[in-house]
């Protein structure tokens, strides 16, 4: 009877174990399923993070550089005004500021205008036009009167002199040329180019056949610019892209009024 009354003891202590053990079963499985829920959540969050650094940086980075080089644009059309001012205006002296970041400011290659008559008269002038260079080698630059963005070889004249033909013509000349030893400025900071008028001169020809001869690297934008905008005929440069283009002026009176500028980075 002792042996017979043993049995449903025994019984109850299993059946009290097993519903413990499904309760463990559970927990482990709601456990083991947080786990995997957090590293699902942990990878898309660093795949996301990859992929807004590798594009997004770019993009930020590229929006940028833009952004920097539309503010040296704008720099540079206060400077185009302020040597107007200088040209026409008898101002003695300008100064504009322009800030650098990864981008340098000197002077580029010098550039010759040169004005021939049939009679063999000849009025030419030198001068070195002022450049603003981005790391990525994109420029703008400055010379007698005129802006252009260049990117490699090829050029945009896009703001121009004031290149007048007619019954009189008018060849404005603004020479610039360096005041501060060959200096370069090359630095993520703001400067001043300081502009100064050291001489003047005035060149007529009366009742001419002549002929303007602009050598530059930048010949084919300056052909463009006389042809489409001033109307003359003109032969450009053999390369299509630097070198030599002349125009031939209208018969009669030609003017050439020249500016010397001196400047200066501070």
């Amino acid at each position: 009877m002792r042996s017979t009354g043993d049995a449903p003891s025994a019984r109850r202590v299993d059946a009290a174990s097993g519903p413990r053990s499904a309760d463990d079963a559970s927990r482990l499985g709601r456990a083991l399923s947080d786990v995997l829920g957090f590293v699902l959540i942990f990878g898309i969050v660093v795949s996301t993070v990859a992929v807004v650094y590798v594009g997004g940086f770019d993009a930020l980075t590229e929006a940028r550089d833009v952004q920097r080089f539309d503010n040296a644009e704008r720099a540079f059309d206060v400077l185009d005004a302020n040597v107007e001012d200088l040209a026409l205006r008898g101002a003695p002296s300008r100064a504009t500021e322009i800030r650098l970041a990864d981008a340098s400011i000197g002077f580029g290659p010098p550039v010759s205008f040169n004005v021939t008559t049939e009679s063999g008269r000849w009025y030419q002038r030198s001068i070195r036009p002022i450049v603003y260079r981005t790391d990525d080698g994109s420029e703008l630059v400055y010379a007698n009167g005129a802006l252009f963005r260049q990117y490699g070889d090829r050029a945009v004249m896009f703001d121009p002199p004031r290149i007048i033909t007619g019954n009189r013509t008018l060849i404005p000349l603004v020479a610039t040329d360096d005041a501060s030893s060959g200096v370069s400025a090359l630095d993520t900071r703001r400067l001043l180019v300081r502009t100064q008028v050291s001489g003047r001169n005035v060149a007529r020809f009366e009742n001419a056949k002549a002929n303007l001869t602009i050598t530059s690297p930048r010949a084919s934008a300056w052909e463009r610019y006389l042809e489409d905008d001033v109307g003359l005929t003109c032969t450009g440069p053999e390369d299509g892209v630097s070198g030599e283009v002349t125009c031939r002026l209208p018969p009669g009176d030609v003017y050439i009024q020249d500016v010397s500028v001196a400047v200066s980075f501070t």
